[in-house]
């Protein structure tokens, strides 16, 4: 389901540097989380850039297609920029493929640009397709980030990763003031979550559409049952359930399904989905042959989450509806087609 969110950063064709390890030095501070250029480009540079120019991502992301092969091509450059970068861990920032309009390597430093661009002009293949930019932290600095920003999140963290020049973390939908100490102490060098929305800015308009499958192709004979394990849940936090399938009809059917399935939170009397699950999830495989009567239970997972930054980030206290879209995996003509048969709705209510 669209609502099982990962929390692993993995942008498509990005590389990024590797570093040895916590910094000994200072962590960056608030006032270093202003994004700044050098107050003259490198004298002698003619790969800087102040702003690194993007497009639309490429549609042909086949294995020999032409992206990959472009990227092939500088293959050998990239593991050359990388091993330099690593051996410049005091001012190495960042490094990735950049792939549009044309693909071409980006590398950061945080200082000696000029030093740096001549090295690199004097051992890539290709000296004028990479971009020197500048960068506020180094890799080292960020690994020391990312240990620390852990522990503050505590018993509220999700998730955390790395990606760029970036730290990322997720927070528990209840997270919001550690989330706030968070940006306080290391500005916008840490990316936040907290539950399904951005932090600080949460956005406008409900974040949560379109997350139920379609159902299925053919009338079926199945029905789902849910069972709350409890049914008063605090703010902010994840529940439990069970949802028991059943063949009503007359004729066996093959279900395929996943477990643990996803929970939604609704208004209640209503389709809108206001609330989901927000954590890893760990799936596997379920399946049975119903014969007529037969039924089969599958763990489910929920979530307070709010989708909609005008309940903030977490639901707030009251009385919801909980459903959950039963997965059917289907292989028409060999295919593979998802559908979904929506369970009944029980109560839920959200405690302060």
């Amino acid at each position: 389901m669209t609502s099982r969110i990962l929390f692993a950063l993995s942008a498509l064709l990005l590389v990024a540097g590797c570093a040895a390890g916590p910094s000994d030095g200072a962590l960056p501070s608030t006032s270093s989380t202003t994004t700044e250029t050098p107050q003259q480009a490198p004298a002698d540079c003619p790969n800087f850039v102040t702003e690194v120019v993007t497009g639309p991502e490429p549609t042909n992301v086949t294995e020999d297609g032409p992206l990959a092969r472009a990227q092939q091509r500088l293959s050998g450059d990239i593991e050359a920029a990388m091993a330099y970068g690593n051996d410049h861990p005091e001012d190495f920032g960042s490094i990735r493929f950049e792939n549009s309009p044309t693909v071409r390597i980006v590398i950061g430093f945080t200082d000696h640009l000029d030093e740096h661009c001549t090295a690199l002009r004097g051992i890539l293949a290709y000296p004028d397709e990479f971009e020197l930019v500048l960068e506020r932290a180094t890799q080292t600095q960020l690994a020391s980030i990312q240990q620390d920003v852990t522990v503050m999140a505590g018993d509220r963290l999700l998730g955390s990763g790395q990606a760029a020049n970036t730290g990322s973390v997720m927070l528990r939908a209840d997270g919001e003031d550690v989330a706030a100490a968070i940006s306080e102490k290391y500005g916008d060098l840490v990316e936040i979550s907290v539950g399904a929305l951005p932090y600080p800015d949460p956005g406008t308009g409900n974040n949560c559409t379109d997350l139920v499958p379609p159902p299925p192709s053919e009338p079926t004979s199945l029905a789902a049952t849910l069972h709350p394990i409890t049914d008063v849940v605090p703010v902010g936090h994840h529940f439990e359930a069970v949802v028991t399938v059943t063949n009503t009809g007359g004729d066996a059917i093959t279900f395929e399904s996943g477990s643990p399935l996803t929970a939604l939170v609704y208004t209640q009397g209503t389709d809108e989905v206001v609330g989901i699950y927000t954590g890893g999830i760990a799936g596997v495989g379920v399946g049975a042959e119903l014969g007529p009567g037969d039924s089969i239970d599958i763990d489910v997972i929920g979530g307070t989450a709010s989708c909609d930054p005008a309940l903030g980030y977490a639901l707030p206290p009251g009385e919801y509806e909980v459903r959950v879209p039963v997965e059917q995996y289907e292989y028409p003509g060999g295919g593979f087609e998802l559908h979904a048969i929506v369970s009944d709705a029980v109560t839920l209510t959200i405690s302060g």
